[in-house]
């Protein structure tokens, strides 16, 4: 027998690399496990689903139904809350918005140079600092509550701290929150006044990322303090200035309780806001339906200036860069 024969039977009988034999079952497949990242970020997905995403979905669809909140009949009413919202038959309501909208306007530029202010004077080398830091940042941490009522003491048009000061400089006890000229700006007082300190611990945490040689070049180029802190500290923290103007915006908008503490809304609605609003007609009006129109345009409107506002951080990080 020739070796050539041997090779050719060799050849038929391996069978080829790579094709299946005839009657073989199919080879099992691995099943593929997750992916680790979903296992860690599943808690917070279904808090996130739970306690955000779901109540959004229920508010929204509740402000196409008309009921009174208790009685498990719900009429269906498609867009006339919202017609009554925006059609000017609540006169209410726009003035809520206005409210809102100054509030947002007047109180978080405050806060923020306030807060910068702070973090500029408290950032280098004074005496107490720590003392003085703390005392500022208190206020955030406290009760709403324990500020709307302490606030409400100040204000007293007989015997308050704000009063008995006037009466001391020669003028006469003022009704600062039963007035409507004066009743909305001694709120933004009051909001100014809570969360300034908030924002300067931000602003200090900032401060410590900036480089000090930057600081230690121009002053030996010169510059001084103020220069330093207008062509170095102010432009390194342009990020931080653009995150807190978010945080201060939704933290605007989300205003209640001391405002409904110290007001309830008034005098003749003006410092009524979209929030007192909404628990006005949930609770006080029994318009559940009416008061989801107007949370799911309030959470329009927040997401159109956080949209806004992150294309701006965005802008400014790019810029520090």
């Amino acid at each position: 027998m020739s070796n050539v024969g041997l090779d050719t039977r060799a050849q038929e009988r391996q069978p080829e690399v790579g094709t299946k034999t005839a009657g073989a079952a199919p080879a099992p497949r691995r099943r593929r496990r997750p992916s680790p990242g979903w296992l860690y970020v599943a808690p917070a997905l279904a808090v996130f689903a739970i306690f955000v995403a779901y109540p959004i979905v229920a508010t929204i669809r509740s402000s196409f139904y008309d009921y009174d909140g208790i009685s498990p009949i719900r009429e269906w009413v498609g867009l006339d809350n919202y017609r009554e919202m925006l059609g000017g038959l609540d006169p209410y309501f726009w003035k809520a918005v206005t409210n809102t909208l100054l509030w947002t306007v007047v109180t978080v530029p405050v806060q923020l140079a306030i807060g910068l202010g702070l973090a500029l004077l408290l950032d280098g080398a004074l005496r107490g600092r720590v003392v003085y830091r703390t005392v500022f940042f208190m206020p955030a941490v406290l009760s709403s509550a324990v500020i709307a009522f302490a606030w409400g003491w100040i204000f007293n048009p007989d015997e308050g701290v704000a009063t008995r000061v006037i009466r001391a400089t020669g003028g006469t006890g003022q009704a600062w929150l039963a007035e409507p000229a004066t009743a909305i700006w001694a709120a933004f007082g009051v909001s100014a006044w809570r969360y300034s300190g908030l924002f300067m611990l931000f602003y200090l945490a900032a401060m410590q990322m900036i480089p000090r040689d930057l600081y230690e070049s121009a002053r030996i180029d010169g510059a001084s303090w103020w220069q330093r802190a207008r062509r170095i500290t102010v432009p390194q923290v342009r990020p931080m200035t653009m995150l807190l103007t978010l945080f201060g915006v939704i933290g605007a908008f989300r205003e209640f309780e001391v405002v409904y503490i110290l007001t309830r809304g008034g005098p003749a609605h003006a410092t009524d806001l979209l929030s007192i609003q909404i628990f006005d007609q949930a609770f006080d009006l029994s318009r559940p339906g009416y008061a989801a129109a107007i949370a799911t345009a309030l959470l329009a409107l927040t997401a159109i200036c956080a949209i806004v506002l992150l294309r701006l951080i965005s802008w400014a990080n790019r810029s520090v860069e």
